[in-house]
């Protein structure tokens, strides 16, 4: 049975991955950097996590081609999911490349 639940969880307003805010330093300009380092480092981990489920993919292709079997958590994507991770990929790095630009014009 579906229920109707109107009442919605709050959300923060910074990433759950920033970390728990009582650790965040209490200094406005540290605690400025400290964001500022945490999104870099989940952009660049998300870069690699993409990379890694393409790579993961094409070797599952590969070992098919092959008549071998796959290694262990290797599966295919589809094209429209391969296609859609290249898109995050370039999305995410330029959103890397941006946030690298400004710290180096700011």
């Amino acid at each position: 049975m579906v229920s109707r639940n109107n009442t919605a969880r709050t959300h923060p307003s910074e990433p759950f991955w920033l970390g728990e805010p009582s650790r965040h330093p209490k200094d406005p300009q540290r605690g400025e950097r400290y964001t500022y380092l945490m999104k870099l480092a989940g952009t660049s981990l998300a870069i690699h996590v993409i990379r890694n489920l393409l790579k993961n993919s094409e070797g599952f292709h590969r070992a098919k081609a092959a008549d071998s079997a796959p290694e262990p958590g290797q599966w295919p994507l589809s094209p429209t999911q391969v296609d859609g991770l290249y898109a995050a990929l370039y999305f995410l790095r330029r959103h890397g490349d941006d946030m690298l630009m400004a710290e180096q014009d700011g």
